[in-house]
């Protein structure tokens, strides 16, 4: 991951003209710059000073539902619950790289996928995001850790999206992961913004005997300071509200 300019922990990051080029050739083009990796024929197009906002932050929530291929030439985003993200993972990927590559969807055993073919765009999403390829473990890139709290924020909603429940008993939002370093992470990220978590290792589910982890979020108090992040789908929603209906019903 580069080195960003930044002012403080709290501001946004920032990647610099310097840093691109140490992976890029540049091309100033109509007010942005055309990035060409090598002698790649597909290109992306981007403002520089690159800001590393609640955009990029949201695309990067994504990712454990995605995968960067290992080789560097493609990534793709896969989906069953909420084809919203299929359609928010391929626009964010338009509006913030405005690619030569199309962006393809397609269905795949009864799961929806979409996929850019892009080396540009890959080296982009490893070398200045800081999204892990498809044989590492998943990590929250690292300057989300230093940034406003509406950047956070942006990165959770769509982590939880992804891999985020609520018990049937109303008791537990719970995460799930194979990475235990990706477990810490989240832990770390939801302290930050002054929700308390605990990490417990798990064996996988049906036919499944890999160990997890999971992250759960117990006490009123913390899933008050969670509706700042929220669920997408309306199970999870309708779920989500029912825990505070029946914390009013059972207040003095």
């Amino acid at each position: 991951m580069l080195l960003m300019k930044k002012e403080s922990s709290e501001e946004y990051q920032f990647v610099n003209l310097k840093e691109f080029k140490m992976y890029f050739d540049i091309i100033s083009q109509d007010g942005l710059f055309k990035l060409k990796y090598k002698r790649a024929r597909n290109f992306i197009r981007i403002k520089i000073p690159f800001k590393l906002d609640e955009n990029v932050a949201s695309l990067a929530g994504l990712m454990p539902d995605g995968s960067l291929i290992r080789d560097l030439m493609r990534i793709y985003f896969h989906q069953k619950k909420d084809f919203s993200k299929i359609l928010l993972f391929g626009g964010l990927i338009k509006k913030l790289f405005l690619p030569n590559n199309k962006v393809f969807i397609t269905d795949d055993r009864g799961t929806t996928k979409t996929y850019i073919n892009s080396q540009a765009l890959a080296i982009f999403f490893y070398k200045i995001i800081g999204i892990p390829k498809s044989d590492e473990q998943m990590r929250i890139p690292k300057w989300i850790f230093n940034s406003p709290k509406t950047v956070k924020i942006a990165y959770l909603k769509e982590a939880y999206a992804m891999e985020g429940t609520i018990l049937k008993k109303l008791t537990e939002i719970r995460f799930i992961t194979k990475d235990r370093l990706f477990a810490y992470d989240i832990k770390r990220l939801l302290l930050q913004i002054g929700i308390e978590s605990h990490v417990k290792p798990r064996m996988g589910g049906l036919h499944n005997d890999s160990p997890q982890y999971r992250i759960s979020i117990y006490r009123l108090k913390n899933f008050e300071l969670f509706k700042e992040i929220g669920f997408s789908t309306k199970f999870h929603k309708e779920r989500f509200e029912k825990i505070f209906k029946i914390a009013g019903r059972s207040s003095p």
